[in-house]
């Protein structure tokens, strides 16, 4: 004959007879909140025992006769918090949205695709009238609706990832999706260079002339293989040169452009400058008897300017002076290692080809972005991803943190 018991936890703490049962129990403890029991009951006696909390990491196994009734206990943490209401759609004049950018003729996906249907609108605002009141009153509340047309007899489509979202500033569309409640984590760099394509090697994609200059690769390098040459003819009648963009960059914030520049023999003076389109806003004089002579290559020196930017992006550049060149000779110089940094001193080259603790920009490709150097990167970012999974509040999850991501502040 077999006899049935059921078990009940009422606490975590030490287990002690209650009512008299009996039978044999096999026990395996485990260091958790509570022991894992199974067995089978046989009626062959009874003794009162007490069932410490258990301690030892490793299972341990054991057979015994009980009698009582055991207890135990789960603690449940609380919530972390509790859910909004949702407020239906109650607008009289769906046509106040303002609809804006959308996807237009985009149709649902093919079987065992998705596609990603959007659109903006303006929620309306207080529009009043002449007199007293207002012909509709300010949009305080929306909700996301869908409508599938033409669906086909016995067919079903899939609804998923809806996001409702403040439009990106400058977007033209939906920003990534991203899950509710989750935390996106950019990991700010030790170092950015700002500059793309620094190194020249592949090509001279991003770099313009200004004045007669003209521009070409040129395998007399400063470290890598190639660099970028520049010529400004003798007939020039103006300050002639290169210029390239920097982007991305915070407004109020100083940076430092840097580069590392070898003349040709009768080159006249070099003065690098940054501006907003042809406007040059500093600018600093750099001359073949004043310069900072590279130690690793004394043929090449280092050109620099400091500047505060009014915006995001700025035009940053160097021209030759041509008040400054000798009559009837080309000014003739190559540029490499291109650095923009933050910070007002001129340092160390450096691009996101440098070793493991280096990486270019996620969105761009090798040679041709943004490079970001992480200090100790592989330990680091280890201990960063621990740190999120042991310390991010119940009901909150943590993407993987994100590295060389442009920073935002």
């Amino acid at each position: 004959m077999m006899t049935t018991y059921n078990v009940t936890f009422v606490n975590d703490d030490d287990f002690s007879p209650v009512v008299a049962v009996t039978g044999t129990i096999v026990v395996r403890q485990y260091r958790v909140s509570s022991p894992e029991l199974d067995g089978t009951l046989a009626i062959d006696g009874s003794i009162g025992i007490k069932i410490p909390r258990p301690q030892p990491l490793a299972p341990e196994a054991g057979q015994f006769t009980v009698g009582g009734h055991l207890a135990a206990g789960i603690k449940v943490p609380a919530a972390a918090f509790k859910d909004f209401s949702h407020y239906p759609y109650q607008g009289v004049d769906p046509a106040m949205a303002w609809f804006g950018i959308n996807s237009g003729t985009l149709k649902s996906a093919a079987a065992g695709s998705y596609s990603r249907p959007y659109a903006a609108f303006t929620g309306p605002v207080d529009y009043p009238v002449s007199g007293t009141g207002y012909a509709w009153k300010r949009a305080a509340y929306a909700s996301v609706g869908f409508k599938f047309a033409s669906m086909s007899a016995n067919k079903h489509q899939i609804l998923d990832a809806v996001q409702f979202e403040p439009l990106p500033l400058g977007s033209a569309g939906p920003s990534t999706y991203q899950n509710a409640r989750e935390i996106q984590v950019i990991i700010k760099p030790t170092r950015l260079n700002y500059a793309t394509n620094p190194n020249m090697e592949s090509g001279i994609s991003g770099y313009g002339s200004t004045g007669q200059a003209t521009l070409a690769a040129d395998s007399y390098h400063w470290q890598g293989t190639q660099s970028l040459k520049v010529t400004v003819p003798s007939t020039a009648t103006a300050d002639s040169g290169i210029a390239f963009q920097a982007t991305g960059l915070i407004p109020g914030r100083t940076y430092t452009m840097s580069a590392k520049v070898a003349i040709a023999q009768g080159c006249g003076d070099i003065a690098p400058w940054s501006g907003t389109g042809s406007m040059q806003l500093d600018s600093a004089k750099w001359t073949q008897a004043s310069n900072r002579v590279d130690p690793k290559n004394k043929r090449w020196r280092t050109l620099y300017v400091t500047f505060t930017t009014p915006s995001s992006s700025l035009y940053v550049g160097m021209n030759v002076l041509k008040a400054t060149m000798a009559a009837g000779l080309s000014s003739i110089f190559w540029v490499d290692g291109v650095l923009i940094e933050e910070g007002s001193g001129v340092r160390d080259y450096f691009d996101g080809s440098m070793g493991e603790d280096y990486l270019w920009e996620q969105s761009g490709s090798p040679n041709l972005a943004r490079s970001y150097y992480y200090e100790n990167y592989i330990e680091r970012s280890y201990l960063i991803q621990t740190l999120l999974e042991e310390n991010v509040p119940l009901g909150i999850t943590a993407n993987v943190p994100q590295y060389a991501v442009l920073p935002t502040q």
